[in-house]
């Protein structure tokens, strides 16, 4: 499958010393898929939560809903959250028709954008690159 994903959140952070910082973030968006399709279905409704680390990159957990309520469960690792950051994951579960699912994923932000205020920042991040595979029982 193929698609894009636009996401916006809100992220807090935590100063690690002088050049490091890390931000526990969640992102909530929409992501559709072209011609291709996981089983029926092209839109979902995504939500995130992470910690995203300057030295070891970010990890994050993530739900895509269909407007039955029907959920895929993902896991993410990749670079710092910023524009041109390379994103992997995996496909690790999802209910209904889902149950089972399993598969890769990857993308790429190809926009990023941020709104500091004290210690906490406003998010938003676009990928028109978004490429996988999954398999169903």
């Amino acid at each position: 499958f193929t698609g894009s994903w636009m996401a916006n959140g809100s992220k807090e952070v935590l100063p690690l010393g002088k050049n490091r910082e890390t931000a526990l973030f969640k992102l909530a968006g929409h992501v559709n898929l072209k011609n291709d399709k996981i089983g029926k279905e092209k839109d979902f409704y995504a939500q995130c939560i992470g910690l995203s680390d300057f030295s070891t990159g970010s990890d994050s957990r993530c739900v895509w809903r269909t407007v039955d309520g029907e959920e895929i469960y993902l896991t993410f690792h990749g670079t710092r959250m910023e524009q041109g950051s390379r994103i992997a994951g995996n496909i690790v579960g999802g209910t209904g028709k889902f149950e089972g699912i399993s598969g890769s994923l990857h993308f790429t932000w190809t926009s990023m954008s941020f709104a500091q205020m004290q210690d906490e920042a406003g998010i938003g991040g676009f990928t028109q690159d978004l490429t996988g595979s999954y398999q169903l029982p």
